[in-house]
């Protein structure tokens, strides 16, 4: 009974942080150059994500890193990092 009841809360907390991920959305049109140009930018290897290492080339966002890191992957992806940028960069 008792494993249920986590596995049941794991289910619940891994849905709200897709929920949480799924609702922050990158600026689209003509928002989108600077934002778009940004990301590409610090994302040196070009894989489609930030590292941290890569993340540190701004600020911004690298101060909220760890906040902006929906999933929890360790990376930023170009929705994550859409969240930073726009919030403050």
């Amino acid at each position: 009974m008792a494993f249920q009841r986590i596995v049941i809360g794991l289910a619940a907390s891994a849905a709200c942080w897709t929920a949480m991920a799924q609702q922050a959305t990158p600026p689209t049109g003509a928002e989108n150059a600077p934002f778009q140009s940004a990301f590409t930018r610090a994302d040196i290897d070009s894989d489609g994500k930030l590292s941290k290492k890569e993340a540190a080339q701004l600020p911004t966002v690298a101060a909220k890193f760890e906040e902006l890191d929906a999933d929890r992957d360790g990376f930023l992806d170009l929705r994550e990092f859409g969240t930073g940028y726009t919030a403050g960069s």
